[in-house]
């Protein structure tokens, strides 16, 4: 914009829609004067400023770095995809893997690095639900609530399945979520919530 500024009104207009037709053709601008300020609509006289001072004569035509480096830009990464795109569709229609790396989903992924688990630590019975609420130093009560609540949900926690019971009881004592850790807490006197109330 500051190597431009200086420019009136016409010679702006002219240098944009020069640059313009650069792009549109991709390549240098013609050296016939007057037909190109015809072409863009301009007085030949401006377009000679204009081109004097920000495009270079050369055999091709007038040329402009910013426009060559811009159009060599855009061409290298249209042939890259193109060359990409050949090969995924040869990998289709012939069956082959293409060269190409191919990453996984990270769906996919998890699934492949977590091993399955045995159903023992899916499921468990009411005895062993309570015997591990001990081993947590909590109530066999709690083991019972949570076998049941379980059993009800159809060994889910929420909407997601319950992978191993022992650590999901684990991360309810750890939240409070156990049905002796609720009643420890309702059973302290509630705080009124404005003072006004004391």
């Amino acid at each position: 914009m500051l190597a431009t500024a200086h420019l009136t009104l016409e010679e702006d207009a002219t240098y944009r829609r020069a640059l313009d037709h650069y792009y549109d053709t991709e390549a240098p601008l013609a050296f016939d004067k007057q037909t190109l300020s015809k072409r863009l609509r301009v007085s030949e006289q401006t377009l000679s400023n204009v081109l004097a001072e920000f495009f270079i004569e050369t055999p091709e035509g007038w040329r402009h770095k910013r426009c060559d480096a811009e159009i060599a830009r855009y061409k290298a990464k249209s042939e890259k995809a193109k060359r990409a795109g050949s090969l995924g569709g040869l990998a289709k229609s012939s069956g082959r893997q293409a060269n190409a790396k191919r990453t996984p989903s990270k769906r996919l992924a998890n699934q492949e690095l977590e091993p399955e688990l045995e159903p023992s630590k899916k499921t468990c019975t009411l005895d062993e639900a309570k015997a591990f609420a001990l081993e947590l130093g909590q109530l066999a009560s709690d083991g019972e609530a949570c076998f049941y609540k379980w059993e009800g949900n159809g060994w889910k926690n929420g909407t997601s399945p319950i992978k191993d019971w022992k650590a999901t009881m684990r991360s309810w004592k750890a939240a409070g979520y156990l049905p002796s850790q609720k009643s420890l807490f309702s059973m302290q006197p509630k705080k009124p919530k404005h003072a006004s109330c004391l």
